[in-house]
């Protein structure tokens, strides 16, 4: 059955999985697949903005159909705060307890130093669950130097979707972020430019890493290409 399928999103910061991956996440929901997105740092500078993140992650959450989890719940730093030994053990222990069919994260190739850091965890954890599938997401700022240089090799239509993303999305911009605001007609121009590469309106783009054949993994990914 479909329902017993589980992916496992892990993103650095709260809005990481809304941009690289919103569509095919409110995709895999409609098709009965479970979905956990497991945030490492809340990326806020004071007490008060980092409720406000949260909130915007329950919210975004609630949008797309997916269960939100945190690392690390209560705490306020930085990935690069965290000891990557720390993180490793901290992926051990969130895969053994969401047993998880697949895994997907981040690229090891990022300009981003906490999305490195999150994904070389990760593969490090990886060598404690050969039976789950991993697959990566690319760079989600267009603008940096490193956007370019991800190939997917996963393409995940996700047309109906694009305006659900863009709605979760919504979720981040609120008073007082530190950032500049999320570019969302760009998202949807990335997606719709991905999807000429393979015949559909909009898409979005992972990299697979590794599936053991005849593993729950593998049976994992085959129902999310199957299932949309």
């Amino acid at each position: 059955m479909s329902d017993s399928i589980h992916i496992l999103v892990v993103a650095a910061h709260p809005d990481d999985a809304e941009l690289a991956l919103g569509g095919g996440i409110a995709a895999w929901v409609k098709a009965g697949l479970r979905v956990t997105v497991a945030c490492c740092s809340v990326s806020e500078g004071s007490p008060e903005l980092a409720a406000r993140r949260r909130q915007a992650a329950q919210d975004a959450a609630a949008i797309l159909g997916y269960q939100l989890l945190w690392v690390v719940p209560g705490d306020e730093r930085q990935v690069e705060n965290i000891p990557e030994y720390r993180l490793v053990g901290l992926f051990d222990e969130l895969v053994r307890e969401v047993r998880p069919d697949l895994v997907i994260s981040h690229w090891d190739g990022d300009s981003h130093g906490d999305h490195r850091r999150v994904a070389y965890a990760i593969a490090a954890s990886a060598r404690t669950w050969p039976d789950v599938a991993l697959l990566q997401f690319g760079p989600n700022e267009h603008r940096a130097p490193s956007y370019g240089q991800f190939t997917s090799t996963v393409f995940v239509p996700m047309s109906e979707y694009i305006d659900r993303k863009t709605t979760a999305l919504a979720a981040y911009s609120y008073e007082g972020q530190g950032y500049r605001p999320l570019d969302t007609a760009g998202v949807a121009l990335r997606n719709r430019a991905l999807g000429t590469q393979c015949g559909v309106e909009a898409c979005e783009g992972l990299r697979l890493v590794r599936v053991v054949a005849s593993t729950r993994g593998a049976r994992g990914l085959a129902r999310l290409l199957t299932d949309l």
